[in-house]
């Protein structure tokens, strides 16, 4: 019989656990969205700003488990630096304004890295029941639903045209991981190297460690182009419906 959450050694990419975990995620997604469609507009609201709640807790979370053992606190790695902990300051802006630069970036930039992050995690040494794992997971899944539950509970479209402001703000977003990876000889944002068992790594396995960006350069395009397409492509039918429309109605001089 197969052991399910085997707490004595780490866990495993893909592992039963690991498995396990994501397919809870997936549903709590899924559960998430499905109850948010049949609310009305106040209530999806309500709850729109109930799952930001969740989340900021569960992030906010590991600093408090940093107050309690602050051995476990690495200045290299735990500050608010990498693409899905900058989260902490993107997702309030998207949830409590109208911005649609912000809307669209966490649709393109936060949750592709979330998602990313939920099937190649870097767990490292950490087991199952670990802090650091379960954190990471529940973090991940937060980060991945929250711009799902709002472009699928009408909140907003995710407009390709905003995607030169989108790559600016991921620009600028580097700066401080550039700044303090010079200064710490950290790696945030995964700039000065890969990480063992994410997607970096098969990259730089592929490609060298020099060139593993590159890759992921190219990947994060190819979400975008899944992430938008559909949208576009709707758009231009009801463009062409519109059209069809105006020119079907006039009327001859």
């Amino acid at each position: 019989m197969i052991t399910i959450f085997d707490n004595s050694k780490p866990v495993g990419i893909f592992s039963v656990e690991h498995i396990f975990l994501l397919a809870a995620a997936a549903l709590v997604c899924a559960a998430a969205i499905l109850i948010g469609q049949r609310l009305n507009e106040r209530s999806k609201r309500s709850f729109l700003i109930v799952l930001w709640g969740t989340f900021t807790a569960v992030e906010l979370s590991r600093y408090v488990y940093f107050g309690f053992f602050p051995e476990q606190f690495d200045i290299r790695t735990g500050l608010p630096f990498h693409l899905c902990s900058i989260s902490i300051f993107t997702y309030p802006v998207a949830v409590f304004t109208k911005n649609e630069t912000f809307r669209n970036f966490i649709y393109a930039v936060n949750m592709p890295g979330a998602l990313f992050a939920l099937i190649t995690p870097d767990v490292g040494s950490s087991t199952v029941f670990s802090f650091y794992f379960m954190h990471l997971m529940a973090a991940h899944t937060f980060i991945v639903l929250i711009p799902l539950y709002m472009v699928l509970c009408g909140f907003f479209r995710p407009d390709s045209r905003r995607l030169p402001g989108v790559a600016l703000m991921l620009a600028v977003s580097m700066l401080p991981a550039l700044l303090l990876n010079g200064v710490l000889g950290s790696n945030y944002y995964f700039i000065n190297g890969p990480v063992r068992g994410t997607l970096t790594q098969v990259f730089a396995d592929w490609l060298g460690d020099g060139l593993y960006l590159l890759p992921m350069l190219a990947a994060l395009l190819a979400a975008w182009g899944i992430l938008y397409l559909p949208f576009d492509i709707a758009e231009l039918r009801r463009a062409h419906s519109r059209d069809k429309s105006t020119k079907g109605g006039a009327q001859p001089n």
